[in-house]
């Protein structure tokens, strides 16, 4: 059962008709969480809020989730990805050193010697 939220203890329901007036908040009773709903979509729904009690977190979610603030989500998603791309390259230079260094002390390794009269033998003993 879904309960429509109109007045809340910090007005986050009437703060939120400044934003957009089709947004509405309902309560899901069955999963125990609070939804967002807009009437100018066919389908209602927008999200479910994550936390159990609704504070200013609700309409910073909206805020951040709202079309109208696209260009600051497109920015946030691009420095995300240029954050996660640096990370990669990272990781895979410092494997690529590791592994460098592991070549060159085996390369230069002199302490090794091999015995040329067993070590290229195909015949077993």
């Amino acid at each position: 059962m879904k309960i429509k939220i109109e007045s809340d203890v910090f007005d986050i329901a009437k703060r939120l008709k400044q934003i957009n007036e089709s947004y509405y908040i309902l309560f899901d009773t069955s999963k125990q969480k609070f939804e967002l709903h807009s009437k100018e979509q066919q389908n209602s729904y927008c999200f479910s809020y994550p936390f159990q009690n609704l504070d200013n977190r609700f309409l910073d979610m909206v805020y951040t989730t709202n079309i109208r603030y696209i260009d600051n989500i497109i920015e946030d998603i691009d420095k995300n990805n240029i954050e996660i791309e640096r990370i990669g390259k990272q990781k895979t230079k410092s494997q690529t050193d590791y592994m460098l260094k592991e070549i060159y002390c085996f390369a230069n390794n002199s302490s090794k010697e091999l015995d040329e009269k067993t070590s290229f033998s195909s015949v077993w003993r």
